[in-house]
């Protein structure tokens, strides 16, 4: 049987993950413009390379910017 295992968010990335997974892609601002009491562009950027860090997310260059 194969081992599951578990991850814990915090609400900030659990908010931010639920937007990725409906959206599939998101920008920075993109996703700030769906967070509740969004945090300053490089909040988000940060949380976001700590879940990169962690292995939640990947990130590409799409034109001038990133798309996690």
């Amino acid at each position: 049987m194969p081992k599951t295992t578990t991850v814990d968010l915090t609400r900030r990335e659990s908010q931010i993950m639920d937007i990725l997974y409906r959206r599939r892609r998101a920008t920075v601002e993109d996703i700030r413009a769906e967070l509740p009491d969004a945090p300053s562009p490089s909040s988000v950027r940060k949380l976001l390379d700590i879940m990169i860090e962690r292995g939640l997310l990947v990130r590409e260059y799409d034109g001038p910017r990133f798309v996690y």
